[in-house]
């Protein structure tokens, strides 16, 4: 397997880029009906998260492969999985609720709200959304995950591989069970974990060498996501069920997922990929976890303007503008030198693996 991941780190980049776009309709919605081409994204632009979810069980396996059976290697791997998520969500956290006391007034920072900071902050399961950043929720999934798959990684491969197929009889059994009610207990048994799963398989198959049809499966993928999206846009009845039902949203697009993700595996250095869209892969957790900061600014500001055609159209544009600025700059100023200062924190020996909605162009 190729030790740079260019196709997926261009696919992270266009998955993140679904998600902000998904979320830029909000905005559009919010002063006038709609602008023609972008309400496509309010049927596909939740769909970059599911692209994440099997993106992260490929990165993980793919980097960790050799790790297995090494308990050692455990409390060095759980580190940088801590440190590649929580230091910079909590600046972007800092950084949403500044922006919304000073837009809005003090809730986030009020006495209601103190008492969720520490579930939060801490990314623990919640019944309902972070108001802060109501994204983070993919990142409790991810911190699953990788809880998990360190568990996994002091067993020799074959009993790993054992307990993944395990976990995935586990999840399956529990789509045939009421969804439990405790937040906690929903994740190790939620459809995502099958698209996490996807993404392991996939890092074990190129791993042995089985590529398969690229091609057909790339058409195969962006095909079955098509009839998907087609489904979910006869009705908002259908969008609210793909949307909040995980079960029918991994049916309808997790293979869809596992299907690009897959191709994009598959022929890797076979494509020149556009050197923009891997800096946007390089930036996509500042991206991901800042673009609704910004949004909710420009909502601000939005309220004060006319939207006239020209003038939405402007204020359009100028939101998106500031919200790939934005990320682009916070990758820069703060997840980048970051995640510097974890690295020289590691033993020369550690291994590189890089984290789910991060770089995956130095991964080892």
């Amino acid at each position: 397997m190729a030790p740079h991941f260019h196709n997926v780190q261009a696919l992270r980049g266009g998955a993140c880029l679904m998600v902000v776009l998904g979320h830029l309709r909000a905005w559009d919605t919010a002063f006038v009906d709609g602008t023609p081409g972008l309400g496509v994204m309010h049927y596909v632009g939740f769909t970059g998260v599911d692209l994440f979810f099997v993106l992260s069980g490929f990165v993980i396996t793919a980097t960790n492969r050799r790790h297995f059976g090494r308990p050692a290697a455990v409390p060095g791997y759980l580190f940088r999985r801590a440190w590649r998520i929580y230091p910079t969500y909590w600046a972007a956290m800092a950084l949403a609720a500044g922006t919304v006391s000073v837009l809005f007034g003090s809730g986030p920072f009020g006495r209601e709200a103190a008492r969720l900071w520490p579930e939060w902050a801490g990314l623990a399961p919640l019944d309902g959304l972070n108001p802060i950043i109501a994204q983070a929720w993919t990142l409790t999934y991810e911190l699953m995950f990788y809880a998990a798959f360190g568990v996994l990684l002091i067993l020799p491969a074959r009993a790993a591989a054992a307990g993944l197929a395990a976990w995935a009889v586990v999840a399956a059994a529990a789509l045939f069970a009421p969804v439990p009610t405790n937040p906690w207990a929903v994740l190790p048994v939620s459809p995502f974990v099958f698209e996490f799963l996807g993404g392991c398989l996939v890092a074990w198959l190129a791993g042995r060498g089985v590529r398969g049809r690229s091609g057909l499966m790339l058409a195969a993928g962006l095909a079955w996501a098509a009839v998907g999206a087609l489904l979910v846009a006869a009705g908002d009845a259908p969008y609210m069920l793909a949307m909040f039902n995980a079960r029918l949203r991994v049916l309808v697009f997790g293979p869809a997922a596992v299907l690009v993700v897959y191709a994009a595996v598959a022929t890797e250095g076979r494509w020149r990929v556009p050197r923009w869209l891997l800096r946007t892969g390089d930036a996509s957790y500042s991206l991901y976890l800042t673009h609704t900061t910004v949004y909710v600014a420009a909502l601000a500001v939005g309220m004060k303007v006319p939207h006239t055609p020209v003038a939405h159209l402007t204020g359009l544009a100028g939101t998106l503008a500031a919200a790939l600025a934005a990320g682009f700059a916070f990758y820069a100023l703060v997840e980048k030198p970051l995640l510097n200062l974890g690295r020289r924190r590691r033993t020369p020996s550690a291994p590189v693996a890089e984290p789910g909605i991060a770089s995956t162009r130095r991964a080892a």
